[in-house]
């Protein structure tokens, strides 16, 4: 099954404990101008950003955009949506800002990784702005490999499994969703996921030629550490 083919409809309900407002907030105390959000699912961060830049928001899953761009409608936002991977994204001009938030990274192994963050800084202004995260290799190594989670919701119930390859460095997942129809009848849906692991340093080290970089832990805005579970980066193009 294509991956975000069911999560789409579910994305918003299901990241509902992540501070969307908290994040744009930051983000708003230093962007400007004109950005894109790559791998911006259903368009929370590129929403909010368009009400003071001019954003493109892009992403390989046409659901996704699907309900990004109603809900853009429904606010009054203007924000150009673009059905693309994020490594073959490049605009028609220099931006000041990228942004690619909630783990969107994570889906791509680390030679695709390198060539989209050296694209990325041709695309860049120079004193513009690369900010994105990435869950940890920690994370994906103890907290999600090798275990199953499962959420009950009015209208959707999941099991997560995921499996931890420690020679590939990455997380299969395996979600199946169990969507309720009409009385007690639910229609199960599988999707598959992969999302790799990569070292803080490993990821300073791409950006550190062309970009002046800083690795925060997003939960406390201080240096990471060990069992910091997501990485946030902030880099300026040199």
């Amino acid at each position: 099954m294509n991956c975000y083919s069911v999560l789409a409809k579910y994305y918003d309900v299901l990241m509902g404990d992540f501070d969307y407002d908290g994040y744009a907030a930051f983000l708003k105390s230093f962007l400007s101008g004109e950005g894109v959000d790559l791998c911006c699912g259903t368009g929370n961060i590129a929403i909010e950003l368009a009400s003071y830049c001019t954003m493109t928001g892009v992403d390989y899953s046409g659901e996704m955009l699907n309900v990004a761009a109603e809900k853009a409608r429904k606010a009054g936002k203007k924000v150009v949506w673009v059905n693309q991977r994020a490594e073959d994204f490049a605009p028609s001009h220099p931006v000041d800002f990228v942004t690619c938030v909630c783990d969107g990274f994570n889906y791509l192994d680390y030679k695709t990784l390198a060539k989209t963050l050296d694209k990325i800084s041709d695309y860049v202004k120079v004193g513009g702005k690369l900010v994105f995260d990435l869950s940890s290799s920690y994370k994906l190594r103890e907290v999600l490999g090798n275990n199953t989670f499962c959420e009950d919701y009015d209208d959707i119930t999941y099991i997560w499994n995921n499996i931890f390859d420690r020679d590939e460095e990455r997380v299969e997942m395996q979600i199946s969703f169990f969507e309720k129809q009409k009385g007690d009848i639910y229609l199960r849906i599988d999707e598959e996921h992969t999302q790799y692991a990569h070292k803080t340093q490993d990821v300073i080290n791409l950006l550190k030629e062309k970009w002046s970089v800083r690795a925060y832990d997003a939960d406390t805005m201080s240096e990471p550490v060990e069992k910091t579970q997501r990485v946030l980066f902030v880099a300026t193009k040199k």
